[in-house]
């Protein structure tokens, strides 16, 4: 292997790192007590709350692609049932459609 890591190695730092960026989230900012503060820190928790949302889609669904990887269902796409591209996996772990089928979906 040369040093790599596995595909549940990658996602395990994946998913240590979107948990830990959405706890950062989850803080209210305070940068003081101005009224300029004030609406910097509305403005900065609006929008952590979009943030958020973001984050929980893409803890979900690297947790789910754990699960894959201990069903041994791990880089199979869920349409065509064909492998998923190894660049794809390296680019985007957590994903479930190979290029075509991703390709396919967006044309509709």
């Amino acid at each position: 292997l040369g040093g790599e890591m596995s595909e549940k190695q990658i996602l395990e730092k994946e998913l240590a790192r979107l948990e830990k960026q959405y706890q950062t989230t989850e803080k209210f900012p305070e940068y003081g007590a101005a009224e300029d503060d004030n609406i910097q820190e509305i403005a900065k928790f609006q929008e952590n709350v979009g943030l958020q949302k973001d984050l929980k889609k893409l803890i979900k669904e690297t947790r789910d692609a754990l699960k894959r990887i201990e069903k041994g269902t791990y880089g199979v796409c869920t349409s065509c049932k064909g492998q998923i591209e190894r660049g794809r996996l390296k680019v985007y772990p957590a994903a479930t459609l190979c290029v075509s089928c991703v390709n396919k979906k967006i044309k509709k």
